[in-house]
């Protein structure tokens, strides 16, 4: 309703403001595919064992985290979960001597999968996917599921 200039109310319509939050999500989904590129590298990083480890496994954490919670804001709650997963995945880790920690312990193969599953579903996102797909609790695709669950 809006007031008229002498105070009466009159029927009008309610426009509500385009806040962009459409085009903020759409263009989080679009920034997915360089973030995709880095989780890779860190993967392949960590893999090649080149390096130290505690920097990578550092900024893997950082940027899980920071995806988990973006993920989230945006309503994409498989993406956030598997974010959030691997996050935990580092952080539990943490309880060793990450720049030690051999490949092929447990703790090592639960981030690996954990990292695996959240670029395939990353990847997902440029498929055609019903929306539900990608909200709800289970929204990595079967193969990541398998892969996280053993």
């Amino acid at each position: 309703m809006k007031l008229t200039s002498n105070g009466q109310h009159r029927a009008g319509t309610l426009s509500v403001p385009d806040d962009g939050f459409e085009a903020l999500r759409a263009s989080f989904l679009e920034r997915l595919k360089g973030e995709r590129q880095q989780l890779r590298n860190l993967g392949a990083a960590l893999a090649q064992g080149k390096t130290s480890r505690v920097p990578v496994l550092d900024e893997l954490r950082s940027r899980a985290h920071r995806l988990s919670g973006t993920a989230a804001i945006f309503e994409l709650g498989g993406l956030a979960a598997l974010a959030r997963a691997l996050e935990l995945a580092v952080d539990g880790m943490a309880g060793t001597d990450r720049a030690v920690v051999p490949r092929g312990e447990n703790s090592d193969r639960v981030m690996c999968a954990a990292l695996e599953a959240l670029i395939l579903l990353i990847d997902s996102f440029g498929e055609s996917l019903p929306e539900s797909h990608l909200h709800g609790p289970m929204a990595a695709p079967r193969r990541a599921r398998r892969i996280l669950n053993g």
